[in-house]
């Protein structure tokens, strides 16, 4: 579904909000909702669903750093864009330091202005949206692996089937999670009128208790015309007026998105796999619906797998029809997944497996050993060594094929038999090499960044929670008259400056209160040809690690 993409824009200037309106709506993609204050917008924000947030810095009573600080309470991760025509830098700074994705400052001419702000907009959902879909996209796949096991380790099937459902729920997101069943075998839709809830999650309450169990133990009736391309088993993504016409289970609340993967039995469509959301609309990306795929097809392995053990299959022929069906949907998984018995000999090797290993199929490999297949060059932590076995590998290593590096997340763990006796060993590898190209580019953002604020002309210091100097940069040592190798690790209170400061004073109280100060202070009192306008802040910590503190130190303050 290709649902229209809300931007708030807040500021306290009209004609700023119209152009900005009338800017971004052109091509009919982007929907923009202006408000007039920050405290308009952030009722907004908790009312309705925003893809990016456009505000001014100078509005009454809220600024727009102070509506950020209450944007990332409310969400984290939704793109915020300053656009304002205050241009210190003391505001830019603390717009980025507070979780600003972009800053433009008005003025110049207004075509261009709106462009680059049209194209940071959309530039800062596209990366958000890709965010998100990527992060789906490896939940699912990580889910099917987990159902894989979950389904091969001997559960009850029942309960199996609901945990991989809550699993498929959490991953994607969604409200809801439903697995129905179609109520024919027949393939002629005059003779499918109904479909059965054979297993659900919600992540909320959307329907009422009688409905829910209505829904969860009663035919539900669906249109034929829904049934008709259900059959023929489409992957149907709805449209609003789709989902109006044929959602079966549209009551006091409406879907604003619905997602139908069909569910493959014996070759035959047996049921359809319903993901739902009723709080705000989504649009389904390629990669999520490719990943959706293959958790359908291990649903409808694993049903086939259950129908064959209750009909207690025994020909041959059926139990190959059983391993083709598994054998398929393993190689359908990007993920290398091979099992060993306890001698470490191939007990089954998937198509991905099979690439690793330089063999021509995958069932050459079953009997053999790594061993027999040399594979290139592999890199396991710091050191280098060829033919390494990935038996027992746990952690990161890299293969090398040609002029290619292939970076792979490698774990192997035991599987044992019914009395608790380990009988071999199951691998599972992952393809990260695009992951680690996202970490590259980030660690030369982070030395990017660090390079700016070295070279910006405003002093700056990161201390410890009590005190203790853990960075600064080289226009801060200049203001205070020192070397690094002298202040790095020593208290605030050693240099002479910073001590007739009283910033460790400044220090203390931030730490205990959470706010930031910032005070001026006398050229008489650093002995400095300028005053020093000095701000102390609390930085916030990352993964719950101790708190610091930021200190600026600014040369060029004017009253």
């Amino acid at each position: 579904m290709n649902s229209e993409v809300r931007v708030l824009h807040v500021d306290d200037e009209p004609v700023i909000c119209d152009l900005t309106k009338l800017s971004l709506e052109k091509g009919g993609r982007l929907k923009v909702d202006v408000a007039s204050s920050a405290e308009e917008a952030l009722d907004l924000i908790r009312s309705g669903s925003y893809s990016c947030i456009i505000s001014d810095y100078e509005m009454p009573i809220m600024n727009g750093l102070d509506f950020l600080k209450e944007v990332r309470n409310i969400d984290q991760d939704i793109p915020f864009i300053l656009f304002s025509g205050r241009g210190r830098e003391t505001v830019i700074i603390d717009a980025i330091n507070t979780g600003a994705d972009f800053y433009i400052q008005k003025g110049g001419e207004p075509k261009a202005l709106f462009a680059e702000l049209k194209h940071k907009v959309e530039y800062a959902i596209q990366q958000r949206n890709t965010r998100i879909a990527l992060k789906r996209r490896d939940g699912i796949l990580e889910a099917v692996s987990l159902v894989a096991n979950l389904f091969l380790g001997g559960e009850a099937f029942d309960r199996a089937l609901q945990e991989a459902i809550t699993l498929f729920g959490l991953a994607t997101e969604v409200d809801t999670v439903r697995l129905f069943r179609l109520n024919s075998d027949s393939e002629d839709t005059d003779t499918h009128h109904s479909i059965k809830n054979i297993a659900s999650w919600t992540r909320i309450t959307i329907q009422t208790d009688e409905r829910e169990q209505y829904i969860k133990t009663n035919n539900i009736p669906v249109e034929k015309g829904l049934l008709s391309r259900l059959v023929r088993g489409e992957t149907l993504i709805l449209n609003a007026s789709e989902i109006q016409m044929y959602d079966p289970l549209k009551g006091g609340i409406s879907a604003k998105s619905i997602a139908v993967f069909p569910v493959f039995v014996d070759q035959k469509v047996w049921g359809i796999f319903w993901f739902a959301d009723y709080m705000s609309e989504r649009t389904w990306t390629g990669v999520e619906i490719d990943a959706l795929l293959a958790a359908s097809a291990m649903i409808g392995s694993a049903i086939q797998q259950d129908q064959m053990r209750r009909s207690l299959i025994a020909a041959k022929e059926e139990y190959a029809s059983m391993y083709a069906l598994m054998r398929r949907l393993c190689d359908t998984v990007p993920d290398i997944l091979w099992a060993k018995d306890i001698d470490g000999s191939f007990l089954f090797v998937n198509q991905a497996g099979s690439h690793l290993l330089c063999a021509e199929n995958t069932s050459d490999p079953v009997g053999k050993r790594e061993e027999d297949y040399p594979c290139g060059l592999i890199h396991h932590g710091m050191s280098e060594c060829k033919n390494v076995s990935h038996h027992n590998i746990n952690g990161r290593i890299s293969l090398k094929t040609g002029s290619e590096v292939t970076e792979l997340d490698i774990i192997t763990v035991p599987f044992v038999n019914t009395e608790g006796n380990q009988i071999g060993t199951v691998t599972l590898g992952r393809d990260i090499t695009n992951y680690c190209k996202i970490e590259q580019g980030l660690r030369i953002s982070e030395k990017r960044y660090e390079n700016i604020i070295r070279a910006i002309h405003i002093g700056i210091l990161v201390v410890s929670g009590d005190g203790v100097i853990k960075d600064i940069n080289p226009r801060a040592l200049e203001l205070l008259d020192a070397r690094k190798s002298e202040i790095i690790g020593t208290s605030l209170s050693k240099n002479r400056i910073l001590r007739e400061m009283e910033v460790s004073d400044a220090v203390r109280e931030v730490i205990s209160t959470g706010n930031g100060i910032s005070f001026l202070t006398s050229r008489s009192v650093t002995r400095t040809s300028e005053d020093l306008y000095c701000m102390v802040g609390l930085l916030v910590p990352e993964n719950g690690g101790e708190a610091e503190v930021l200190i600026t130190l600014d040369p060029h303050y004017s009253e």
